[in-house]
């Protein structure tokens, strides 16, 4: 049955976005005098960027750790988006759930003014309905799960007929939690195997030709 809404994640679902990411990254860490060496072990795409800079720079005071966080994303959102694609076959998936009548959402852990700027790049902004990040809405800020039950309250969709698309463990809890279909892709940042491990509804290897 293919879905009245689907939900996408940006970062390793809809695009490669690591090498403008990282890059930026180090240059606001070299910018602040801070070493390298836990951030290019441990940093990860996907989960919220506050706690995971809290937990790479402990040893920052929040207000530093802010300055920091502004740093990279003043660097990112003027950078251009050079080494950020689609993934192959994904402008001819939208491109046919649009024809077919999905409406079509996206639904990140990025900053808003990224995510404006990365879509408009693609020319995706007729192509996606909504666009839900942490801070697209007034009001303290909100898990994934929960901005996608605020989303489906919204536009009226029912959740049993709608899905969510993502590379990562959070992105199916998230999309489950809401009463969603959960699709894990393995193209990204999350892993098979550990994809695998969140039982999601279905696996795409590479994007599909029919949604099934």
């Amino acid at each position: 049955m293919k879905p009245d809404g689907c939900f996408f994640d940006l970062d390793g679902t809809l695009c490669d976005t690591a090498p403008d990411i990282f890059g930026c990254w180090l240059a606001a860490l070299k910018a602040a005098g801070l070493e390298t060496e836990r951030f290019r072990r441990d940093f990860r795409i996907g989960p919220p960027l506050e706690p995971m800079i809290a937990g790479l720079f402990p040893e920052l005071t929040e207000p530093e750790r802010e300055a920091l966080i502004a740093s990279f994303r003043e660097l990112y959102c003027t950078s251009g988006f050079p080494g950020t694609v689609p993934y192959p076959g994904i402008p001819a998936l939208l491109e046919r759930l649009r024809r077919d009548g999905t409406r079509l959402f996206l639904a990140t852990n990025k900053a808003l003014r990224a995510t404006r700027l990365i879509v408009e790049k693609q020319g995706w902004l007729p192509v996606f309905e909504q666009i839900h990040t942490p801070d697209s809405t007034p009001g303290p800020l909100c898990g994934k799960s929960e901005r996608l039950r605020r989303a489906l309250a919204e536009t009226g969709l029912d959740p049993a007929r709608c899905a969510m698309v993502g590379d990562t463990v959070p992105d199916i809890e998230a999309g489950r939690a809401a009463g969603m279909r959960t699709v894990a892709v393995t193209w990204g940042y999350g892993g098979a195997a550990e994809l695998a491990s969140a039982a999601p509804d279905r696996i795409w290897n590479a994007p599909p030709a029919e949604w099934a």
